[in-house]
């Protein structure tokens, strides 16, 4: 995690002059606008099943929702990291105790998709084209949010319980990305072009692919 505080402290140096510095209102409401977007995602990730999973290959079923999701959860989280980083720490406790509530219910909310994922990669042993796109954006949300993580525990000055929740957040998230990454790759001697399987009908879809 240490790597990635490196890198964002040095970038927003670099930046320093244009960025301005947030109230601790504007960062609480950040992350209720990150919580209430991950709490969007649940619903989909409830509804993956053997069968709608692998119609990720031609951008059916919930996972592409899913992928877009935290894609914006990324895009969000990055532009406002920058900011948080410029913003000094604060000396009242309110404005600390804001921060930290907020971005212990994000950690919670976050937690419940991520852990709602983890349980339905099982699904998949024998179906790696769901494990690759889906690890490849939680790694990036990985490195985002450990940049967020740290800018947040510097503004509250390591106080309140951000630096576990943190670290809480930091475990899913690894476990999320190993669990996607370890689904099993299968040999398949006739592999069904993608053109064949988008004219099928959606219910016969999700057979060919994991055929």
């Amino acid at each position: 995690m240490v790597s990635f505080r490196n890198l964002i402290t040095g970038a927003v140096a670099l930046a320093a002059p244009a960025m301005a510095a947030l109230t601790s209102t504007q960062i609480a409401d950040a992350l209720k606008t990150l919580t209430a977007k991950s709490q969007a995602l649940q619903q989909p990730a409830q509804q993956i099943s053997l069968i709608n999973g692998p119609l990720i290959v031609v951008g059916l079923g919930p996972f592409p929702q899913i992928i877009a999701g935290f894609s914006e959860i990324i895009t969000i989280t990055t532009a406002t990291v920058p900011q948080i980083v410029a913003t000094p720490t604060f000396s009242l406790d309110a404005d600390r105790k804001a921060i930290a509530d907020a971005f212990r219910e994000f950690v919670r909310v976050h937690q419940v998709l991520l852990n709602i994922l983890i349980g339905k990669a099982g699904l998949f042993q024998t179906v790696p084209i769901i494990g690759a796109p889906v690890a490849a954006t939680l790694r990036q949300l990985e490195s985002i949010v450990d940049a967020a993580a740290y800018a947040l525990i510097d503004v509250v000055a390591g106080s309140n319980d951000v630096p576990t929740q943190a670290t809480s957040l930091a475990g899913t998230i690894d476990v999320a990305i190993k669990s996607y990454e370890g689904l099993a790759l299968t040999k398949r001697e006739n592999v069904i072009p993608a053109a064949a399987i988008k004219a099928a009908p959606i219910g016969r879809r999700a057979q060919m692919i994991a055929a």
